[in-house]
């Protein structure tokens, strides 16, 4: 009797350490994501995870994971994952880190650059000398100085079901 319940035991145990086993890891896509409390968007922000940080899958519902990460455990939106460890190169996902660790363009002196960064020196100096106006140019300027808080940015989100409050 005590041989059966033994071997019933040692069967559970290895039950409950294969699924423990078959937890998939991902991979965090860029620096900063949030680890969440709970699978809503405007969740409480318990952390933030650097790119390539390695998190356990523990639970799926609907666009969130319920991931495992340093001791840590709570929720990421799960477009913010991938299941391949991103490369140590490049510039945590923007345009110019895409194009990987062998070319080296600085920002500033790229088309991409310009154009998603605003006027780089590069580019102030070819629009003087195309006759864009001082005032034009300062506005760009300022554009580039707005900032939008993380509160104001999840209720437009949400407003317009993008991202995680997408259906």
């Amino acid at each position: 009797m005590n041989r059966l319940l033994f071997s019933f035991l040692f069967f559970l145990i290895g039950i409950g350490l294969s699924s423990q086993a078959a937890a998939e890891t991902w991979y965090v896509k860029k620096s900063s994501t949030k680890l969440q409390a709970e699978a809503k968007a405007r969740s409480k922000v318990l952390g933030k995870l650097n790119k390539g940080t390695p998190v356990d899958i523990l639970e799926k519902s609907g666009k969130f994971f319920k991931v495992s990460a340093g001791g840590e455990t709570g929720w990421i939106f799960r477009f913010k994952l991938t299941k391949k460890a991103p490369s140590g190169s490049g510039g945590d996902g923007d345009v110019l880190g895409a194009l990987g660790g062998q070319q080296q363009i600085a920002a500033r002196e790229s088309a991409y650059g310009s154009s998603i960064r605003g006027l780089s020196p590069v580019s102030e100096e070819h629009a003087i000398k195309k006759g864009v106006s001082p005032a034009s140019i300062e506005s760009v300027k300022e554009m580039e100085r707005y900032k939008v808080d993380d509160d104001a940015l999840d209720k437009f989100l949400e407003e317009g079901r993008l991202g995680a409050y997408a259906d």
